[in-house]
């Protein structure tokens, strides 16, 4: 849900309903995943929506992968709401839909691979299913906050964490120095930093993507969007991991996100991310 909008009430659904959901919600990445090959590594037109504050992409092509999106998911639950990285928030039933179309543009215009669509569904207050889609690499990454799973052409596995109790033998994943953009959030990135192993930048979805798959132990983001992170916190808690604010609160909204395969380590890398905040 985007942030100030008023939550509804649970909505109660059942395991067969998830099921169902999770289905439609990995059919419908992959459809929009064949549009986002044609036009991947091609001549694209990106504007700035950034309003002369960094540098905010997007391109033409994540305008249209939206659009097909939410116009499928209209089809087949007109009842349902839906929230997207570019089109605004259509009110529903409480159940909605949360659409990122290219998670990681700026990977995507200029070539690289980590990108992914990202798709998931809110049962009213928090996310139940999420997806997340990578069509060059033929990856899928799925979760319902109690199981997660990974999938490469034929290869079908579930995802776990790994377990990493001390910080000093963590490897941290994060996008970019450069959107630790206030003096407190470079102070929590470099306190980390500081602590853990090695930290390795890059990624966008792919950071956490890997915490869940146990190839990272924690995945560390400043300033991003409800859709950037609600539909990767099931695969991170149904692969065994914790993922909160920074503060240690519902990361639902975005903003400063932690996220950790070890829930001892999340523990630990809490305590220094509120130092930072104090």
């Amino acid at each position: 849900m985007t942030k100030g909008r008023v939550n509804s009430n649970v909505v109660g659904v059942s395991t067969d309903d998830i099921s169902e959901y999770l289905r439609f919600a990995e059919s419908l990445v992959r459809q929009v995943g064949k549009e986002l090959l044609l036009r991947f590594r091609t001549d694209l037109t990106v504007d700035d929506k950034s309003l002369g504050h960094g540098f905010d992409p997007v391109t033409d092509v994540d305008k249209k992968v939206e659009r097909v999106m939410r116009d499928a998911i209209a089809r087949q639950y007109p009842a349902h709401g839906i929230v997207g990285e570019e089109y605004g928030d259509r009110a529903g039933n409480g159940l909605t839909w949360i659409i990122d179309p290219i998670d990681g543009t700026r990977a995507f215009m200029t070539g690289m691979l980590h990108w992914g669509t990202l798709l998931g569904l809110s049962e009213g207050t928090r996310p139940i299913i999420g997806t997340m889609y990578q069509p060059f690499a033929d990856e899928l990454f799925w979760g319902n906050s109690t199981e997660a799973g990974y999938r490469h052409g034929k290869e079908q596995t579930t995802l776990h964490t790994r377990r990493c109790r001390e910080l000093a033998d963590a490897v941290m994943g994060t996008t970019g120095p450069e959107f630790y953009r206030g003096t407190t959030e470079r102070g929590g990135l470099q306190r980390l930093r500081d602590q853990v192993l090695f930290t390795r930048f890059g990624g966008d979805c792919y950071v956490f993507a890997m915490v869940a798959m146990g190839q990272l132990d924690i995945g560390l983001e400043a300033s991003l969007k409800p859709c950037d992170i609600q539909p990767m916190i099931p695969i991170i808690e149904g692969a065994g991991g914790v993922v909160t604010t920074w503060e240690g609160g519902d990361a639902n909204q975005g903003g400063c996100v932690v996220a950790a395969g070890d829930p001892e380590l999340h523990a630990e890398a809490l305590e220094v991310l509120r130092a930072a905040l104090e």
